[in-house]
């Protein structure tokens, strides 16, 4: 047998939480995810040296972890970090009470009985901030301050430096010099993350890629009627601009800054979302990129298949997708397709189980697949999200990832490579006639171009790109840093993140957050010129905050006959959600909602979730009283339809330790795939009413 190529690709990316108007960020996960994160990956890597890696980093996350590791970056959580906790004003502790929870629950909060104590007597009661505020002085708030960044630093980094180990061990009761200790050491790792990715680039054992600048849907760019390639019958945004020429400046801009920061330019490219089209590659081949590489269901729009419409279809033959393929043209950049099976098992899969079964596991489905291809060497491509998935995971991922590059550096069949080393030794043997446009979710575009709201942004972006070059004819000249600030307000609007919020596909808590840094972009771009923004940036495109849509929420559970239910019932709760889960994700979408109440001290839970028919499942997970996972499947009549549980027990057995509250969370599941969490990371805090307990 001929060996086997693996090349691992992992997408390194946050959007720009910059508003280069205040000079202030936004949200703060471009630092907590470079001290876990970035760093912990390669922390990994380098105890495996014969194992070889591609790391595409984003250049607008590149730009700003340069601004944090010079000490130029401040988001509002560090602000009120640094603060001594006696100097907190009231509304400090209120927004540190509301964001300082940060991240998926059960691996980054309550592994640290402090940090999860601390959460524990916030949601007391599921009382609101300033209800919680008095349980609060100044200790309890310093340990939050320090616990919400002490929990984020990686594994690996804390087994690396003792007095991050000592903080730990410490855990409460924290003195302002430990919370600078801290602090300090969250400096010197922010200022050795990019270096460190130079330093084993240069070393061999990792491939550095880049993507357009700002995350942008490039294909879009090019030519937006592409969306229609899979999407015939997509409106249009009622509001056009010419952004082709933006696009060229996202390709150009980023290999000029991956160049500079790393010595050498990046000969391979990541699409922002792995999203291509025949329309990119002239750009791609003017600027010497030598492979790109996109999902699966390209490869199979190609052959004439459509994924999306079939999770059980298998796509080509090993033979078909465990090689290069040369493009429409002179046939450069070099394109590769990710095994979507084999990516999204260590995305949402593996955590589950031990970090053994789920190695052994990876390492046979790459050996068994690529067995039974023929002829030259053949490349499996695992490309996924490189920071959200070990959030999931046991430590960070770290035993999982240990056992997984042990089982590959032992192997006599498999061979680890950079795409780079791949492409140049065995260059594509089949061509593509035409490159179908499409991402890889769904290989479309629906997500940024299907829904009112993402069609709403894209005409604002339009408007405010053609108020820009019109005021540039008319003159007279502008400021040449206003006009260069202006133009960057444009690019940055171009990226892929703000709608990915928009419409109903995604939703987080910081959904308006997004919804208002997007706007505040495109505001800032006509302050810059002289003109006044229009009304219409004054308003949310999408959904407002969480609260406010908790307030108005009207869940359509079916509740006749249940215990009591009765005239002018109100649950206790509810949440309704869309498709929460990661970039990530697999095919198809997740809508529904859950309610929950109490009678006759016993706890009622309905949930409801359509889009993947018969084989959807809930796992209710109860951290309140240590963790507790429950599964229920629908009832039959809902199977093949809308899946439809209802789930029940006494209040006595779920309350444990958080007293008088009741915590939990949900997942969706489609067969062994997580494909939705609600709420996307901490509890839902569920009071128990007087007459429950």
């Amino acid at each position: 047998m001929q060996p086997i190529h693996l090349a691992f690709l992992f997408h390194q990316h946050q959007p720009f939480y910059k508003d280069i108007l205040r000079n202030r960020y936004v949200l703060p996960w471009v630092r907590l995810h470079s001290i876990k994160s970035y760093t912990g990956l390669l922390l990994a890597l380098k105890e495996f040296p014969e194992i070889r890696a591609t790391i595409n980093l984003v250049p607008s996350l590149i730009a700003q972890i340069e601004e944090y590791a010079a000490g130029r970056a401040v988001d509002e959580a560090l602000r009120l970090t640094r603060k001594p906790a006696d100097s907190l004003t009231e509304s400090d502790c209120l927004q540190m009470l509301d964001h300082f929870f940060v991240g998926y629950a059960p691996r980054v909060i309550a592994v640290f009985p402090r940090y999860r104590a601390l959460m524990e007597l916030r949601n007391l009661h599921g009382r609101t901030a300033a209800q919680a505020l008095p349980d609060f002085p100044a200790g309890a708030l310093r340990d939050l301050q320090v616990w919400a960044t002490l929990a984020w630093f990686h594994p690996l980094v804390v087994a690396r430096d003792p007095a991050l180990q000592e903080l730990r061990r410490k855990g409460r009761d924290f003195a302002e010099a430990d919370k600078e200790t801290m602090l300090q050491r969250q400096d010197e790792v922010l200022r050795g993350v990019l270096p460190l990715h130079r330093q084993m680039a240069e070393s061999g054992q990792i491939e550095l890629s880049t993507t357009p600048f700002y995350h942008p849907i490039l294909p879009l760019l090019v030519n937006l009627e592409c969306a229609r390639e899979a999407m015939p019958d997509v409106p249009m945004p009622d509001v056009r601009a010419d952004f082709a020429p933006d696009a060229a400046v996202q390709v150009q801009r980023a290999i000029e800054l991956a160049t500079r920061t790393f010595g050498r330019k990046p000969c391979g490219l990541w699409p922002a979302e792995g999203s291509v089209s025949t329309g990119i590659l002239p750009l791609l081949r003017e600027h010497g990129i030598r492979w790109i590489a996109t999902d699966e269901q390209i490869l199979a729009r190609a052959a004439g298949t459509d994924l999306s419409r079939d999770h059980s279809a298998s796509l080509n033959h090993p033979d078909g997708l465990y090689q290069p393929y040369a493009l429409p043209g002179d046939g450069t950049p070099a394109i590769v397709f990710r095994d979507r099976g084999l990516s999204d098992a260590i995305g949402f899969e593996y955590h589950h189980g031990g970090s053994t079964p789920g190695a052994e596991n990876f390492v046979w489905r790459v050996s068994e697949g690529a067995r039974r291809c023929n002829g030259s060497p053949r490349l499996v491509s695992v490309i996924l999200d490189g920071e959200n998935p070990w959030d999931h995971y046991e430590d960070a991922g770290v035993p999982f990832l240990r056992e997984v590059f042990s089982r590959l550096s032992r192997s006599p069949d498999i061979r680890t490579t950079r795409l780079c080393d791949y492409i140049q030794a065995h260059p594509p043997e089949k061509r593509l006639d035409h490159l179908p446009a499409g991402s890889w979710i769904d290989g479309n575009f629906a997500i940024w171009l299907g829904s009112p709201e993402d069609r709403a942004a894209w005409s604002l972006g339009a408007q405010a790109r053609n108020a820009l070059t019109r005021r540039i004819a008319a003159g007279p000249p502008l400021d040449p840093n206003a006009l260069r600030l202006a133009w960057e307000e444009i690019y940055i609007a171009e990226g892929s993140d703000w709608c990915w919020w928009f419409g109903g596909d995604h939703t987080s808590d910081q959904d308006y957050l997004f919804d208002e840094l997007f706007r505040n972009h495109l505001s800032n771009l006509y302050r810059f010129i002289g003109l006044e923004p229009p009304a219409s940036l004054a308003r949310p495109i999408g959904k407002p905050p969480k609260a406010a849509q908790d307030a108005g929420l009207d869940m359509d559970l079916a509740t006749d006959g249940l215990p009591g239910v009765r005239a002018g019932w109100k649950p206790a709760g509810y949440r309704r959600f869309g498709a929460e889960s990661s970039a990530m994700r697999r095919s198809g979408e997740i809508a529904g909602g859950l309610v929950y109440w109490f009678a006759e001290k016993q706890f009622f839970l309905n949930l409801k979730a359509g889009g993947y028919g018969e084989a959807i499942q809930f796992d209710i997970v109860f951290t309140s009283s240590g963790v507790k996972r429950v599964s229920v499947a629908p009832a039959p009549a809902a199977q093949g339809g809308a899946g439809a549980a209802r789930f029940s027990a006494p209040v006595s057995s779920l309350v444990g330790r958080a007293e008088g509250q009741i915590q939990f969370y949900v997942e969706v599941r489609h067969g062994n795939e997580t494909v939705l969490r609600v709420p996307k990371s901490g509890i839902i805090p569920a009071a128990v009413p007087a007459e429950a307990r």
